[in-house]
């Protein structure tokens, strides 16, 4: 079984001076999801997920005409994290999101974990994690061991691959759940996914069932200028 994970085209953050939370793709961003579409081959998937949000629908339109996908999952539950905080920066300039960022990704992780945005990360996890396994186990995947690292049980293995498009947030959840790795509120920020690059996670045989493993982390060779390369 295969996954390979796509983060959305770039996003036009602000709407003239100030802030957007659910914003358009730029013609770049654009651009991005026509190249990374047209890289994959049309007969290797049998499903596509996308986040609910304006920037990864945006960015599904050239999967779905070059994947000849007519129909794909829209779940609510593959959207990028934002808590109240972040909300309350909606309609802030530049130069506010920028501190405002910056002052809290320059906390100590014991802060981190204490505050507000430390719990909210550990409810969005748990969101994803349960929603991710109720999808997985209607497919016949399923956690059969968790006693030294996540083992699966995967009906069809070779045969299935699933396509998602979604955001940085969400899928530095994905990546902790599949690789069995723990997840920090700054997760995000060591798998930071470059706009609509591919990311593939592919299912391994051992004793007892199946682990995943990464083959392939942030694949942009596609690409056919550097100015496409945003993060």
């Amino acid at each position: 079984m295969e996954i390979v994970l796509i983060r959305h085209g770039q996003p036009a953050w602000m709407h003239g001076e100030d802030y957007t939370l659910d914003p358009h793709l730029t013609e770049l961003g654009q651009e991005q999801a026509e190249q990374s579409s047209k890289s994959l081959n049309k007969s290797d998937f049998e499903e596509l997920w996308v986040s609910d949000l304006i920037r990864a629908r945006e960015t599904l339109i050239p999967f779905e005409k070059n994947l000849n996908f007519n129909t794909a999952h829209v779940f609510g539950w593959l959207r990028e994290m934002q808590d109240e905080k972040e909300k309350a920066l909606f309609g802030k300039s530049k130069e506010e999101i920028e501190e405002f960022f910056t002052r809290r990704n320059s906390r100590p992780l014991d802060e981190w974990v204490s505050n507000y945005h430390g719990e909210y990360i550990i409810k969005y996890r748990d969101n994803i994690v349960q929603n991710l396994e109720k999808e997985l186990s209607s497919r016949g995947i399923n956690v059969v061991d968790k006693k030294i690292e996540k083992v699966f049980s995967i009906d069809n293995s070779d045969n299935r691959k699933i396509l998602i498009i979604s955001h940085a947030g969400t899928m530095s959840v994905l990546l902790s759940y599949f690789l069995d790795v723990p997840l920090f509120p700054w997760t995000w920020r060591r798998f930071l996914p470059v706009h609509c690059a591919h990311t593939s996670l592919r299912s391994a045989k051992i004793e007892g069932g199946y682990i995943f493993r990464m083959k392939k982390f942030n694949d942009t060779s596609f690409y056919s200028k550097g100015e496409l390369l945003t993060y």
